[in-house]
């Protein structure tokens, strides 16, 4: 099939609906539900210090260098890839870098979408009050039951991929610019009324002291590379979202005061939402816990117990589904816009197929909590005649979430890293970043070219189970 040459030519309406937008890309459920209690059982102050200096380090040069690659080419990762590739004579199977990172924005979105539809899910559970009075095994049992019922995980599944594709199926300036717009505010809206309402309980001095207290005698060695990998991860890089944001964004912006900004709201966020949920924890003598689940299984209670809690945990866990519905857009984005530029699609026909494909993939997921739920899979590397176990006795959506961030999305992101830094020449890359100054280019270059390969090496062995600090 002939390649398509279509260049974009949607363009964002400003800088700051750019910076919007990818920001809230980045305002992902994980980092609201593990960050929190990972910063502070990790030093706090120390951890959150180690995050944000990985966060400017690793996360603000591929940033960077993802916009600009989209920006040069006008297209999604793999034509970008392609182009850039033929237009300094290398190698064609760059591009390939291109469909590794779509194909781990798809297994991601797919086990990313049975999450939000929990979320979903909980809005309005807590809303009827289905948890007002509830005790912490009685909250366990009903999510357990939920994760168990197919049928009702399959329903809210659906639901998020029909609420996703109606998005993405409308044009860029009816659809994704306007809405992300407008659910990144809200969200700020609700965040503000949750740190309000922390504020005025009992928890609020405990959790600014749990979060943000540096605690030295909890850091390890371990704990720089969990800060690395969370900085990495947090960013969407690598899955090809930020360069087909990238290819929205007019000469005039700024990418490194861009970057800059969406990676500062990312960490904004993280630490004033982490504030938010430790002080309703604490205001009600419970203990905030390291757990994927912790918003399913432990926060029903805390908003069982309060006053008007049906109405705040509703609010709750509607800014969870917020920030699922960006996350979930930007990775759809970066899926829909290169099957319409290399396939010929409209954005209906390619939002409804990709729609369709991640809905199959993420029964997989679903199944996993209860028809599957006993059947694991071993996975494992040698070297030196030394077993490393990948995954142990794991599940299809753990498979699914180890190939695609564990495996593809930091293999991706480091190739993309060379690309830029060794591939492309200085002189193209200056022009096309156009930073206000030679000196922050050469800082660019080199932190393109040594620093992040040699930290995205690190996450990509960790993830491999070679390195282990811990």
């Amino acid at each position: 099939m002939a390649e398509s040459t279509e260049k974009s030519g949607f363009r964002w309406r400003s800088q700051s609906s750019m910076v919007i937008i990818a920001a809230g890309a980045t305002l992902s459920l994980k980092d609201f539900l593990t960050f929190p209690v990972m910063a502070a059982e990790n030093g706090g102050g120390a951890f959150i210090a180690m995050y944000a200096l990985f966060l400017f380090l690793l996360g603000l040069p591929l940033l960077m260098s993802e916009f600009m690659l989209g920006r040069m080419s006008r297209g999604n990762v793999v034509d970008a890839l392609d182009q850039q590739a033929r237009e300094q004579g290398a190698s064609v199977f760059w591009k390939l870098v291109g469909w590794m990172s779509l194909l781990a924005a798809l297994l991601l979105l797919s086990s990313y979408s049975v999450v939000s539809g929990w979320s979903l899910s909980y809005v309005f559970k807590t809303a009827f009050g289905v948890y007002t009075g509830a005790t912490l095994d009685g909250a366990n049992a009903l999510f357990r039951a939920f994760k168990s019922n197919t049928e009702a995980m399959m329903l809210w599944h659906t639901l998020f991929i029909v609420l996703l594709v109606m998005i993405s199926a409308r044009s860029r300036r009816r659809g994704l610019e306007p809405i992300v717009r407008v659910l990144v505010p809200l969200m700020t809206l609700l965040l503000v009324v949750g740190v309000l309402y922390g504020a005025f309980s009992q928890g609020m001095a405990e959790s600014v002291n749990y979060i943000l207290y540096p605690d030295l005698s909890r850091v390890d060695a371990g704990t720089p590379l969990l800060a690395l990998q969370r900085a990495f991860y947090t960013l969407l890089l690598g899955l090809g979202v930020m360069v087909i944001y990238g290819a929205y964004a007019d000469e005039k912006v700024n990418i490194g005061y861009a970057s800059f900004l969406v990676i500062l709201i990312d960490l904004l966020f993280s630490i004033v939402t982490g504030l938010a949920i430790n002080a309703l924890v604490f205001s009600v003598d419970m203990q905030p816990v390291l757990d994927d689940e912790l918003a399913f299984r432990v926060l029903p209670v805390v908003f069982g117990a309060m006053p008007m809690g049906y109405l705040f945990g509703a609010l709750f866990y509607l800014f969870l589904a917020l920030a699922a519905i960006t996350t979930a857009v930007a990775l759809m984005e970066s899926l829909v816009s290169c099957f319409c530029a290399r396939y010929g699609r409209n954005r209906l026909r390619a939002a409804t197929q990709i729609g369709i494909i991640v809905w199959l993939i993420g029964l997989g997921s679903i199944f996993s909590y209860s028809l599957w739920q006993d059947e694991g899979i071993t996975l494992a590397v040698y070297f030196a005649d030394e077993a490393h176990r990948l995954v142990n006795n794991a599940g299809f959506n753990d498979i699914i979430l180890f190939i695609a961030s564990q495996l593809l999305q930091p293999l991706a992101a480091l190739l993309l890293a060379i690309f830029v830094g060794w591939k492309l020449p200085r002189v193209v890359s200056h022009d096309a970043l156009a930073l206000r100054s030679r000196k922050l280019f050469e800082l660019w270059n080199f932190a393109i070219r040594y620093i992040v390969p040699a930290l995205l090496l690190i996450v990509l062995f960790s993830s491999l189970g070679v390195l282990n600090l811990s």
